[in-house]
């Protein structure tokens, strides 16, 4: 799929200084919110110009897509979506996952920034559209794909909205019962 937004760098360098932006970009995005982050908190945190942030960034949105977009690929090479088709409670475990937390943070700012900011909705929407085409195909082989995309995408936003209100996660093991109660699955 063809991102919306610059391909990016390809020096080694440019890449490292790219790959550093976006790791302190997130940092500085789930410490304090996107809302409340402006380009030049996040130059100062990296020690650089605003300048050099657009010579990657094109925007603050794109930042954030970029950051969401990174963090998505490195915990989805982690997850075997094979074998939670074999095993959905795997599934519904990983959205209380505290690992994941800063992720769903990030993407309920995203949300609300995404109703404001073209870069941002543009972003969220082909992310969106890769990680429904991916979770679909990994999921035909069951009954109604198409809600159970649905499902996981309502869990999903669903606990990172809990998380933005400070909610803390119940503990896996009861998660799991409730869950497994109410989709009928053994658990």
């Amino acid at each position: 799929m063809t991102s919306a937004f610059a391909d990016p760098p390809i020096t080694p360098k440019a890449a490292a200084t790219r790959a550093r932006l976006l790791e302190i970009a997130a940092a500085v995005f789930i410490e304090h919110g996107y809302a409340a982050v402006s380009l030049r908190d996040i130059a100062k945190a990296a020690g650089v110009t605003k300048g050099a942030i657009y010579g990657h960034f094109r925007s603050k949105g794109q930042l954030l897509v970029e950051v969401i977009r990174t963090q998505l690929a490195e915990r989805d090479a982690r997850f075997d979506m094979n074998a939670v088709a074999e095993q959905p409670m795997t599934a519904f475990v990983q959205f209380i996952n505290p690992d994941s937390r800063d992720l769903r943070l990030l993407q309920i700012d995203a949300a609300a920034a995404a109703r404001h900011d073209p870069d941002v909705a543009a972003g969220v929407q082909e992310i969106f559209a890769a990680r429904s085409a991916w979770i679909l195909d990994s999921l035909r082989r069951l009954d109604s794909p198409e809600t159970l995309l649905y499902i996981i995408n309502a869990l999903s936003a669903g606990v990172g909205a809990q998380e933005a209100h400070g909610r803390i996660a119940p503990d896996p093991n009861a998660w799991s019962n409730a869950v497994a109660r109410l989709f009928g699955i053994a658990n």
